[in-house]
């Protein structure tokens, strides 16, 4: 099996500077050692350092269009694809992956660590290795393929995948879709029913600026949202208090969402809870918010929803045809 491996940027890479931790360019060559001392694994490895490597806290939907590039332009010389990518943004970027390659027949898993692989109390390569494992397994003739993200022995679908923890070897959630697989000393498998319509690859020009984030908090008031709704912004994620809800007794704050919904702006209403769904006028107080044009955003995660109304707008979709494809 060949796998193609790719290090953007990230803890997993980094090193000390001056100024902290930043991404090493010479990590492809360490990691090429550590996998070639291995006696068990018998891959074709080829592991690449892009050349401006980005600490993913800087990371943009650009940079989602680059990897995902980059994987395209090797998609028939692999069997699998592994993305080391830091864990800021690393389920922006999976859930990016995830629509770009729909239903994708080659395993490609998003991984990285919350601890520096230079350090001696890492866990960089049990996360590679899982990784690495994870592609043996779902080239399987019997595993639906697809994009995942890999951690701290988790599977997870790539768009349902939720930074969860700041320092837990577990940094991320799968909060309203079971796990795909979970490592321990054998893997544990959920079944799913392999996709049969085929693969999409689709890689749209993705424009900078143009989704924001709506908080919901006590006291919110429109002219906090004035600024996030300027003129270049075409899609909103709404992040709403418990089933969707916010305050519903402010006409501005009702009036600016209504307004800008009829622009043409999407706004997707989801729960900033950590698990659960919009329950779109269940109660009056989201009642409003449907009456001013939101969309649901039913049970899906803030950072795909994000992504998702990103891919969709670098699609040249219009308004209406992305509120249908969130319904």
């Amino acid at each position: 099996m060949r796998i193609y491996i790719a290090y953007t940027g990230g803890t997993i890479g980094m090193v000390p500077s001056e100024e902290g931790l930043i991404p090493d360019a010479a990590f492809a060559d360490h990691l090429t050692l550590h996998l070639n001392a291995s006696d068990e694994l018998a891959h074709d490895f080829v592991i690449t350092s892009y050349p401006s490597l980005i600490d993913s806290s800087n990371a943009t939907p650009k940079d989602w269009q680059t990897i995902a590039r980059d994987i395209e332009s090797k998609w028939h010389d692999f069997d699998a694809f592994i993305v080391l990518h830091g864990t800021d943004t690393m389920a922006y970027t999976s859930a990016a992956l995830s629509f770009m390659f729909a239903r994708s027949d080659k395993p490609i898993i998003v991984t990285g660590s919350q601890v520096p692989m230079y350090k001696v109390r890492t866990d960089a390569m049990i996360n590679v290795m899982g990784a690495i494992s994870a592609c043996e397994e779902l080239t399987c003739e019997n595993y639906k393929k697809g994009v995942f993200l890999f951690f701290a022995g988790r599977l997870i679908e790539g768009d349902r995948a939720h930074k969860a923890h700041t320092s837990d070897w577990q940094a991320f959630s799968s909060p309203n879709c079971p796990e795909r697989g979970v490592l321990g000393i054998d893997w544990r498998w959920r079944s799913v029913d392999v996709a049969k319509q085929p693969m999409q690859i689709q890689i749209p020009e993705m424009q900078e600026g143009s989704v924001t984030i709506l908080p919901v908090f006590p006291g919110v008031q429109a002219a906090h949202w004035q600024g996030l709704l300027s003129e270049n912004v075409k899609g909103a994620v709404l992040l709403s208090y418990g089933a969707g809800n916010a305050p519903d007794k402010d006409p501005a704050l009702l009036a600016l969402l209504k307004t800008a919904s009829e622009r043409g702006v999407v706004i997707v209403n989801v729960s900033q809870c950590g698990a659960g769904s919009v329950a779109a006028g269940a109660y009056a107080a989201g009642s409003a918010l449907v009456k001013a044009g939101v969309v649901s955003g039913g049970d899906m995660t803030y950072e795909a929803s994000f992504v998702k109304l990103s891919f969709l707008i670098g699609l040249g979709l219009s308004s209406e045809e992305i509120k249908s494809s969130f319904s």
